[in-house]
């Protein structure tokens, strides 16, 4: 059985702990909650192990990077930083202490569940090394013509024992075919031992995987001593050495033409390539997968995308491939907060290319600043519940007030006399932010 990844969010704002927890739920991981610096040591000793952390700086016990320095190694995550104190100080002290991600108040909810899912696919259960569990199947959904090409050879590489190299962009699938081959080969399930190319452990590595698979990431990546390294013990190869499975980018050829990579190590490894086409090569297998993911990232929800979405995902470029597809249906999700359907307004503003007409015209705001307006919205929907109105209205005027306060030289009375608005009542609207 599987274990889902678990994020510590040690986040003092209910409503901004619900909405993290919201989007750690769709990115497929669980997590549990602490309030302050005390409560977050009792929950990493006692409800543990976590996978990463999602922490505030401004504790009302403890500063947050504080909290951060005392913890023990056997505590040390991978960390995302959300504060409303994004003081170059903090920013330095941060990076100092390994915190992976750092984002200020008001948050982006869309950069900062891209960093999310980013960090999750980096955690024990995927992260390089020996691996377990289902594969997901979204790289072999579809009837495109290129992808039938794709299963014929995959189909090919399971029934031999012979090294395969799998080529194709960032985010296409290369990693999932690889533990595919492993699942479906003539060795059974030997162990599964991963190298990403540059960690300098070849040797270690090929020792590991006796008898099982060595899955090499990044290929091309692999530096000229460690080419050697393998070539050789290759050309030495046992009945135990494993079988090799190797991953690498559309222009790994162009490495071998241009000498940065060893022509024979290539050749020894392309005994079987499988080439994997982008996304915008398999354009009419997109509705298939958005489903799929829909599936993943909300079981046992009834959700239909709309086919104004279909045409926007449709009309993307997709440089992120599988990868950003997935992120964009999440996303979605979280925007759509709870809808049966997926809208346009519920995709990332990147792909709707979204303009303000008419309907926002009449509320006075410019184009701008009513897209910035729809994603701040969408980030306070995960809360569960919905903020109190007065809680949302304050915020949005504090913000506001703290925005023009500096024009008029940080004086509250100048500022009062200029809306034509009481001193105290813009004082009290600003200690609501």
């Amino acid at each position: 059985m599987t274990t889902l990844p678990k994020v510590l969010i040690v986040e003092d704002e209910r409503a901004l702990a619900l909405a993290f927890a919201a989007a750690v739920r769709q990115s497929g991981a669980a997590s549990e909650l602490a309030p302050t610096a005390a409560q977050a040591r009792k929950k990493l000793r006692d409800a543990g192990p976590f996978d990463a952390i999602i922490l505030d700086i401004g504790l009302p016990d403890e500063n947050g990077l504080a909290f951060l320095e005392s913890l023990p190694a056997t505590m040390r995550l991978p960390v995302i930083v959300v504060t409303a104190h994004g003081e170059i100080g903090n920013t330095i002290a941060a990076r100092k202490l390994g915190v992976r991600e750092f984002f200020t108040k008001p948050l982006d909810f869309e950069s900062f569940t891209l960093a999310l899912a980013e960090l999750l696919r980096e955690t024990p259960a995927t992260a390089p090394g020996k691996t377990s569990g289902e594969v997901p199947e979204s790289a072999f959904i579809g009837a495109a013509p290129a992808m039938r090409t794709v299963f014929r050879h995959i189909a090919q590489a399971c029934a031999s024992d012979e090294p395969v190299l799998i080529r194709g962009a960032t985010g296409t699938g290369k990693t999932r075919i690889a533990h595919l081959l492993r699942q479906h080969s003539t060795r059974g399930t030997g162990q599964l031992v991963t190298l990403v190319a540059g960690a300098a452990r070849v040797e270690s590595s090929l020792r590991e995987a006796s008898g099982g698979f060595l899955l090499l990431e990044n290929l091309g990546d692999l530096p000229a001593s460690d080419q050697a390294t393998l070539l050789s013990h290759m050309e030495m190869s046992g009945s135990d050495f494993p079988r090799l499975v190797a991953t690498g980018g559309p222009d790994l050829h162009e490495a071998v033409t241009d000498g940065t990579f060893r022509s024979d190590l290539y050749y020894r490894l392309q005994v079987m390539e499988i080439r994997l086409p982008t996304l915008p090569g398999r354009r009419e297998d997109i509705p298939a997968l958005a489903d799929f993911f829909v599936g993943q990232l909300a079981p046992g929800r009834i959700v239909e995308l709309t086919s104004a979405s279909l045409k926007s995902l449709a009309s993307h470029d997709w440089p992120g491939n599988l990868r950003e597809l997935r992120n964009v249906i999440s996303y979605a999700l979280t925007a759509g907060a709870g809808s049966p359907r997926i809208e346009p307004t519920h995709l990332p503003a990147y792909l709707t290319h979204f303009d303000v007409t008419d309907e926002t015209d009449q509320s006075g705001l410019s184009p701008e600043l009513s897209r910035e307006l729809r994603r701040w919205v969408a980030g306070r929907l995960l809360g569960d519940p919905l903020p109190a109105y007065d809680e949302l209205a304050g915020v949005v005027e504090a913000g506001l007030l703290q925005e023009l306060l500096p024009h008029f030289n940080g004086k509250l009375a100048r500022l009062a006399t200029a809306l034509q608005a009481n001193r105290a009542t813009l004082r009290r609207k600003l200690r609501k932010g």
